[in-house]
């Protein structure tokens, strides 16, 4: 059995459709695109305990607890918006294009578990960096759950380990989290642009961990 086969036999069901606007009704459930998708960009449990889990473990801290407790190790630079979902086109884009512009090769997509405690079927994906939006969310149900499922929570990082997004979906008001060293904090900075208010909003969402670890104006 493939390591993606559980997600083909959950998301499949019709009655998974409600969560997306990606796929229409009529087109839900066609395995053949879904497994062409997992196999492209699924991440293997050996390449991943094997090169990409210690990335990630640079990247981020208290990965079984999840907010509002510190996600992000020692020395990252923080920034919020609001979240409900893992990727929006606008968002993802720009995220895309920050990994680029620091010689990034892929995009790695590892949902929290919570130390086991997750039931479902989880994803475990890797992306290059080059993928256009349209492939990025050509997967049927599959990329429509990976994308648009608004209970799930995800670790998002690069292979340099020099940045990551902590997507809290399920957290009591959703919120994405980016973190990223000091040496690209202008690239990010540059790429998600935040106004003023929507600092002071974000600001007072934000759980006390984070409130001295994410810039924020007349607060």
């Amino acid at each position: 059995m493939k390591e993606y086969s559980a997600i083909i036999e959950e998301f499949s069901d019709e009655g998974y459709r409600m969560y997306s606007h990606i796929v229409p009704a009529s087109q839900w459930g066609n395995r053949q695109v879904a497994e062409d998708y997992l196999k492209r960009y699924w991440l293997s449990s050996v390449e991943y305990e094997r090169t990409w889990k210690r990335v990630q473990d640079r990247v981020f801290t208290n990965q079984e607890v999840g907010l509002p407790r510190m996600v992000f190790a020692s020395g990252f630079e923080m920034q919020a918006s609001r979240g409900g979902c893992l990727f929006v086109q606008e968002e993802f884009v720009k995220l895309q294009e920050c990994a680029r512009a620091i010689s990034e090769q892929f995009l790695f997509v590892i949902e929290n578990t919570f130390g086991g405690r997750i039931k479902e079927p989880i994803f475990r994906m890797k992306f290059p960096t080059s993928i256009s939006w349209g492939e990025l969310a050509g997967g049927n149900f599959a990329s429509a759950i990976l994308l648009e499922m608004p209970h799930k929570e995800y670790f998002v990082f690069g292979d340099s380990g020099s940045w990551g997004k902590y997507v809290a979906n399920d957290y009591e008001i959703p919120l994405d989290i980016l973190g990223f060293k000091q040496e690209v904090a202008n690239i990010f900075r540059g790429k998600f642009k935040l106004s003023e208010i929507e600092e002071r909003e974000l600001a007072e969402m934000l759980p006390p961990a984070y409130k001295t670890g994410v810039p924020h104006k007349g607060v």
